[in-house]
């Protein structure tokens, strides 16, 4: 089965790209705001640049719809959770705190991935 590990590669460098590298300053410090738009943004970047992952893995777009719909709300969800949690939690004072809820952060994602691969996979082999 190469397609899972085609789509969990492109899934994983996705994140990468989308957290890091393509996540201005407004987006970021308005992830624990629903009055702003920058989570937003943010989240729709993620469910983007799944879909076009799962358009190359030959997934059909009723099922890569779902999949964005279903991440939007999911990683934003998570995000905006720990950016909640983080605000509460003194992890200025406390830099092992940040790095665990910075960890349960990227590993909460990376599950969805698993998630994502798990169920378009098996729609498409069943």
């Amino acid at each position: 089965m190469p397609i899972i590990f085609l789509m969990l590669s492109g899934l994983l460098v996705k994140h990468y790209l989308a957290d890091f590298v393509m996540q201005p300053h407004w987006m970021l410090s308005a992830k624990g705001r629903l009055d702003a738009p920058g989570g937003y943004a943010h989240a729709a970047v993620h469910a983007a640049g799944s879909g076009i992952v799962l358009l190359a893995c030959g997934i059909g777009a009723a099922m890569i719809f779902a999949v964005m719909a279903a991440e939007f709300v999911v990683h934003f969800a998570i995000d905006f959770a720990k950016d909640r949690y983080t605000k509460i939690s003194d992890v200025d004072r406390n830099p092992a705190r940040y790095w665990q809820l910075h960890g349960i952060d990227q590993l909460a994602h990376q599950m969805t991935y698993v998630a994502i691969a798990w169920a378009t996979l098996g729609a498409v082999i069943g």
